[in-house]
């Protein structure tokens, strides 16, 4: 195993301000950039499931989950959940590991959902009568299948609600608040009926306040008009906007989400629909989070400024120090295989490119700015670390793993010896880097101001109250 002393921290960052600033909130701003999912993520599987995972967008939609009459859980005539037990596994004996894989590490997923209802779909008025009939309690058999499906895929975050027919917001809201008591969020996907929206939203809010948390407005096909900034909903102030990749060439949606942004129309988007595998998810997906700001770093802790054109031309993304898969470099707006120059904006760091997405493999090292990447290495780079020049990059692998133990303004670790250990406040500004020389390091933090602080060492971290 590789080492990831230097790196490893720095993928978790996003994790550890969720620690620090509240997780709803934080979510809500990285989670910037979505897709829309069919049946060929299981068709074509497992590399459907990698190429999501490598994609850069921070969120997916499984399009889509049908409600049958009887209140059976179906998706493309298989059955999921029936009488309250999940039963795919006789048809999809890999769904539930490949589910939990898109959310595990290293990739861009932070949340999945499923999707109810779309053009033709009869599940809300099967939901309406439902409810009406049995009711949502845990006795019913909406709830029943509702909670197998969660028990069975504990990874989905939330329903995305794209009723295009029933629209009865008195059985959507009460089928939404019984989601919510079992662990599902709610996401709304409007096109047009402005008021029946409005009305949902507002009725499962007074049920249950922030139980939806995303309005994801279509603004393709029925829905092509549509301003996003129409859509105000008073319960809910998250709004994406999305488009299709066949509605236009890639560019001409970015423009328009970067016009969104700027507008203040909408803080995200997300594409329908990932079905096949003629277009670019990784593009599409870098392309929107750079629009919509996914991952930015202040100007201070910038190590390398990555160009996608020779001489320092084209877009520009500015990296702190750390290890970078191509999911990593996607979340911060940089497309694979689009990297010609590299700018080096601080001395003493060593910047290693690789071909893999992983960083794994051969490399091209650099101490220096680069106005024109090698032919074998421009337009060819996937994966980025970029460490002090001093790490060395190899550790013995029987070595033991330090062990950090907080004290009241001051960290103790264990195991140090030839560790970076690296200190960021609440902000997630680097406060202190060093390489320990001893193997037993007590770290005081009493120079530094009061606050919260996170410790780094090896692939461990802690948090210090100063």
């Amino acid at each position: 195993m590789k080492n990831k002393s230097y790196s490893s921290f720095f993928r978790l960052l996003p994790l550890l301000t969720i620690i620090l600033l509240g997780a709803n909130e934080i979510a809500a701003q990285q989670v910037v950039s979505g897709v829309y999912v069919g049946g060929h993520i299981r068709r074509n599987r497992p590399s459907t499931i990698s190429t999501l995972r490598n994609s850069g967008f921070t969120y997916v939609i499984l399009f889509n989950v049908h409600v049958e009459s009887d209140g059976t859980l179906t998706t493309d005539g298989e059955t999921i959940v029936k009488n309250g037990e999940y039963v795919f596994t006789k048809t999809q004996p890999y769904y539930q590991q490949d589910v939990a894989n898109l959310k595990t590490a290293p990739t861009s997923i932070q949340r999945v959902e499923i999707c109810i209802g779309g053009w033709g779909n009869t599940s809300y008025e099967n939901i309406k009568k439902l409810v009406n009939s049995s009711g949502t309690a845990s006795n019913s058999i909406l709830y029943k299948n509702f909670k197998a499906l969660k028990d069975a895929l504990p990874e989905i975050d939330a329903v995305n609600n794209d009723d295009e027919h029933c629209y009865d917001a008195e059985t959507a809201s009460k089928f939404h608040i019984m989601m919510h008591r079992l662990g599902y969020k709610t996401t709304l996907a409007p096109y047009t009926n402005k008021s029946f929206w409005t009305s949902l939203c507002s009725k499962i809010h007074a049920s249950r306040p922030w139980a939806v948390d995303r309005v994801m407005v279509q603004c393709y096909d029925g829905g092509a008009y549509n301003n996003p900034s129409d859509w105000n909903f008073s319960e809910c102030k998250t709004r994406h906007a999305g488009r299709t990749n066949y509605q236009t060439e890639m560019n001409k949606s970015i423009a328009q989400m970067e016009t969104w942004y700027k507008n203040k129309a909408a803080i995200g988007g997300f594409v329908w629909v990932y079905n096949d595998e003629t277009w670019n998810l990784n593009q599409w997906a870098s392309a929107m989070n750079r629009t919509f700001q996914c991952m930015t770093v202040a100007q201070e802790d910038v190590v390398i400024n990555c160009y996608s054109e020779y001489n320092y031309g084209g877009y520009c993304v500015g990296l702190p120090a750390g290890e970078f898969t191509q999911a990593d470099l996607a979340l911060y707006g940089i497309a694979a295989n689009d990297i010609s120059s590299v700018e080096l904006a601080k001395e003493g760091y060593k910047i290693r490119m690789f071909r893999s997405v992983n960083c794994t493999g051969t490399s091209y090292s650099c101490m220096r700015s680069i106005a024109r990447m090698t032919t074998s290495y421009n337009n060819a780079i996937r994966s980025i670390t970029i460490i002090p020049d001093e790490e060395t990059g190899i550790r013995d692998i029987a070595a033991p793993e330090p062990s950090l133990y907080p004290k009241e303004g001051a960290i103790n670790i264990q195991h140090a010896r030839g560790e970076l250990i690296s200190i960021f406040n609440a902000a997630g500004h680097m406060v202190y880097s060093a390489k320990a020389e001893q193997n037993d390091e007590t770290i005081s933090l009493q120079s530094l101001p009061s606050g919260i602080y996170i410790i780094h060492a090896g692939n461990k971290t802690a948090k210090v109250k100063r």
